[in-house]
């Protein structure tokens, strides 16, 4: 993907508004970007690091706005098709082999711990479901971006609100929204916190979100016990 982007890039660019960040980095620039970010809109597929990171970071900052657009966990095919894509890629999933029903309960577990920061943690996130897959993961605050791919031993790249691409990717994100299924989130249990989600809690919400049967699917014992085991893929 990074050489598409730069291959619109003038030679003359400078190189502080659109730079190739070493997998060694990745860690410091998100750290970095999180830190001074008032707004924050993601684009992606599961949502891991969204929640095991960047959803624990930013609830403690006051009126924090985040968008979240991750694919659809009702949509069997998609959920098969990322899952073929998961097992053909080198990822942080060092042997684990993915299917449908793996990629639907880590999208489910995403969409619960959204639903919790927005009930308990007052946070307002505006979450949508996509109908595609893209191996491209945007991580977005108003100042700058970084875009990865799931191999972490990749590069990523880091482009600032000064370079023109700043504003197409903004505006990918923006129509993926618009095209995309907007979840309501604000009907999850009140409870201290997320290590307490009970199934009672997972079926109630699921239900309020029409995801009853995928909810059955799952079970909402094997999706409350994943949620309380969320953890940053990406710490040591």
């Amino acid at each position: 993907m990074y050489w598409i982007v730069i291959s619109f890039i003038p030679s003359q660019q400078n190189t502080q508004t659109l730079q190739q960040v070493e997998p060694k980095d990745i860690t410091a620039e998100f750290e970095a970007l999180l830190s001074e970010a008032t707004r924050w809109r993601y684009t992606g597929n599961f949502g891991r690091y969204l929640r095991g990171k960047v959803l624990p970071t930013l609830a403690i900052k006051p009126n924090m706005q985040i968008s979240v657009s991750i694919i659809d966990p009702q949509d069997e095919l998609l959920c098969n098709s990322h899952a073929e894509y998961r097992n053909k890629i080198n990822s942080i999933d060092k042997g684990r082999h993915f299917d449908a029903t793996i990629v639907a309960l880590e999208v489910i577990v995403t969409i619960i711990h959204c639903a919790w920061y927005v009930t308990n943690k007052n946070v307002s996130i505006e979450l949508f479901l996509l109908s595609m897959f893209d191996p491209l993961r945007i991580d977005s605050s108003d100042s700058a971006m970084i875009l990865t791919v799931e191999d972490r031993r990749r590069p990523a790249l880091k482009i600032t609100n000064e370079h023109f691409m700043y504003n197409h990717f903004d505006l990918q994100m923006r129509f993926e929204r618009q095209q995309g299924r907007e979840l309501p989130l604000q009907k999850f249990s009140h409870c201290t916190s997320i290590s307490a989600i009970t199934e009672a809690d997972v079926r109630e919400f699921l239900t309020s979100i029409n995801m009853q049967d995928l909810c059955e699917k799952l079970t909402p014992g094997k999706i409350a016990e994943a949620c309380r085991e969320v953890r940053n893929p990406y710490e040591d």
